[in-house]
């Protein structure tokens, strides 16, 4: 199955419909080997590397509605000590069915019981999660979480049967570098650039930091009333370096 709007990022698109697409679509094929539907995914990696970006466009393969909750949209709801709250949020789901139920910031929803900072409240709501999490599949609900803070969520929610796939996502590869270039330039004056060279030159930066390049560049194109070119915008590469390093990267991805 192609994705011709997500570009490269092979190993991620590949795990996707193996472990995903092809149970959902399939569901008869993968009944005879007795392997169930996913019930959640947990997406987990550096910020501003595209997990709701990769959350919406694995709804759009899979027919899925998709639902996007955050903290703020649920007005914080382990301020209001309530469980009706979540248990509203996955009946919506179950209504709106099929639905992927994404939560973003998924440490903030289930917390770390064991942290002594963590309140009873938290930890009755965390109780009501997972007694929603459980089996939400067969009400054709896929949960899908978004975290840049693995560590923080509680490891009940993280065995099988709950969030059974766990996927890394990494800052862009090369090919992904050269199409985020080209998706930020689109519409913008510009002449001679070099997307393969851009790419070379951002190993380890995240979409967001690409897009902040690009931005920067502009304003001075703008400024001087020039179009961009590819030595405008490495200028600004080589001025803004990326926050992320491969170990860190590589302590992130082994937090699970």
């Amino acid at each position: 199955m192609e994705w011709p709007d997500v570009a490269g990022m092979q190993e991620l698109k590949t795990i996707l419909k193996t472990d995903v697409i092809d149970p959902i679509k399939n569901p008869k094929q993968y009944e005879q080997y007795k392997v169930t539907i996913p019930n959640g995914i947990l997406f987990y990696g550096p910020p501003g590397c595209g997990k709701t970006f990769v959350a919406r466009k694995l709804a759009e393969k899979i027919d899925y509605n998709f639902i996007e909750i955050t903290p703020s949209t649920t007005a914080s709801i382990y301020i209001h000590g309530t469980q009706q709250i979540i248990k509203n949020i996955f009946d919506n789901a179950f209504d709106e069915g099929p639905s992927v139920l994404f939560f973003d910031e998924f440490e903030a929803f289930a917390p770390s019981r064991d942290d002594i900072s963590v309140g009873h409240s938290y930890r009755s709501e965390v109780n009501e999660f997972l007694t929603q999490l459980n089996e939400c599949h067969k009400n054709e609900v896929l949960v899908i979480g978004a975290t840049n803070n693995p560590r923080l969520i509680d490891q009940a929610v993280l065995r099988p049967g709950r969030m059974d796939i766990k996927i890394f996502i990494p800052p862009p590869d090369f090919e992904a570098r050269a199409e985020v270039f080209k998706m930020y330039m689109k519409d913008r004056p510009q002449k001679r650039i070099d997307w393969l060279r851009l790419a070379e030159y951002t190993e380890l930066f995240t979409y967001a930091e690409i897009k902040n390049i690009v931005d920067l560049a502009a304003r001075k194109a703008a400024n001087q009333n020039i179009k961009i070119d590819t030595d405008i915008l490495i200028e600004f590469i080589i001025d803004n370096p990326p926050a992320l390093t491969e170990a860190s990267i590589e302590e992130l991805r082994k937090a699970i």
